[in-house]
């Protein structure tokens, strides 16, 4: 996990300079993000602080590319902002619910509750490929920019193309996950208030 936070912090002071380090520090530290959950848990060392900074590594990562695509790409200046504040707002609404319900993590969830959500936290598979060609598709953005005309690698266009459904599908995902943590903190809301009166 800390070799996750080093390599990221390295990557973004390296962005504006070394497009290729950069990108190799940013992909290893997200590629760790699998391998140290699998670790913690192999090595029974899962704790709420691993749990917690996993996933502030990968918020905080994600900003600070996006914040390099928006200098990058400033005529798409609105819609990273609204891919930051929709990652941000849905991560910490679903995680703030999960724990006023008692859960022990943001990923554990109610199996009876929304089937995308279940397939989503339940299914390896789709999450590593959601997770993967979300990250994928905006570091793709970032080496398209500096290359000079891929002559020969229309390939790279084809996979940013597929990644970019993948964004979007995410994206998808966590305004469901935003709407979902919403209702359940109003429902919490209505009971507390219910039992009181």
């Amino acid at each position: 996990g800390y070799g996750r936070v080093l390599l990221a912090l390295l990557a973004f002071y390296l962005m504006p300079c070394c497009p290729w380090p950069a990108v190799c520090c940013y992909l290893l530290s997200t590629l760790l993000d699998d391998l140290d959950g699998h670790a913690a848990r192999a090595l029974n060392q899962s704790t709420k602080f691993g749990a917690m900074l996993d996933m502030l590594t990968d918020r905080c990562a994600t900003m600070c590319l996006l914040v390099n695509l928006a200098l990058l790409y400033p005529a798409y200046t609105f819609l990273f902002q609204l891919s930051m504040t929709l990652d941000v707002a849905s991560h910490w609404m679903h995680l703030h619910s999960s724990t006023v319900k008692g859960s022990s993590s943001h990923k554990s969830i109610d199996l009876s509750g929304n089937p995308i959500l279940r397939i989503y936290y339940t299914s390896k598979p789709v999450l590593f490929v959601m997770c993967a060609g979300n990250e994928l598709f905006f570091c793709l953005l970032y080496v398209l920019h500096h290359m000079e005309e891929p002559a020969g690698k229309t390939w790279l266009y084809w996979l940013q193309g597929v990644c970019g459904l993948i964004c979007l599908l995410k994206a998808a995902i966590s305004l469901l996950h935003l709407v979902t943590a919403s209702q359940n903190m109003a429902a919490l809301d209505a009971s507390e208030r219910a039992a009181g009166a």
